[in-house]
């Protein structure tokens, strides 16, 4: 039996705070680059994502003919299912169930894309970490989003693993022309590869601009973003 696909564009919200921002974008970070991605870093349980969720649930009431999709720690695909038929699954979701070569084609081209093409043929509950993760991003891409938020692991992938994925994001971010968004806890990679930085420290929004501009900051320890002790 194939169980429904856990990712899903997201709903407008139920209901909204009196207190919520008008913005579609909360506590005024600005727009999202179009074709571009930004970088949501802080360390672990400083609210990234918390951060996202809001960020799409805000989208979502205010471009609701956008497709916003939150690939985020809930969302987990069958493990009994190959990565092939999990890549197929969301590709269809919300679709007739026919399969064609249109759908074989796409899905392996999501495969490639994302470094998966080898393990096409493997059990979803075999993959390592990194693979998962993949997965999780293939199974977002291709469902063609305008707008993506991608929530980084748990337990944390190591700084090259998140980095890769970071870029292939960033790629995919430039070639269909969405606004593409990812959490991490990782400094120096965020410095890196992101458009756009949103920097949080213990649920509060320290900083937003480029690695242009607050490099030199964090760098220098004008900005903090170290867990705070116990």
């Amino acid at each position: 039996m194939i169980a429904p696909f856990p990712f899903a564009s997201i709903p407008a919200a139920a209901d909204r705070s009196a207190s919520t921002p008008p913005a579609s974008h909360p506590g005024c970070i600005g727009p999202l680059p179009i074709g571009g991605l930004t970088v949501v870093v802080g360390p672990a349980g400083c609210g990234k994502t918390r951060l996202l969720r809001r960020i799409a649930h805000l989208l979502a009431d205010d471009e609701p003919a956008a497709r916003t999709i939150l690939a985020d720690r809930q969302a987990a695909s069958v493990a009994s299912l190959r990565v092939f038929e999990a890549l197929l699954l969301a590709h269809k979701q919300g679709d007739r169930w026919a399969v064609g070569a249109h759908e074989i084609q796409a899905v392996g081209a999501r495969l490639e894309q994302v470094g998966l093409t080898q393990a096409a043929g493997k059990l979803v509950a075999d993959l390592a970490g990194d693979a998962h993760y993949r997965l999780r991003l293939a199974q977002a891409l291709i469902r063609r989003p305008d707008v993506l938020l991608l929530d980084e692991p748990d337990p944390p992938l190591p700084q090259a693993a998140q980095a890769g994925i970071a870029a292939l994001l960033k790629r995919a971010a430039a070639e269909q022309g969405m606004r593409a968004v990812i959490a991490m806890a990782d400094l120096h990679t965020a410095l890196q590869v992101a458009d756009k930085l949103l920097v949080l420290r213990q649920g509060r929004l320290l900083a937003i601009g480029t690695p242009d501009e607050l490099r030199d900051p964090l760098r220098a320890g004008r900005l903090d973003i170290a867990p705070a002790p116990p």
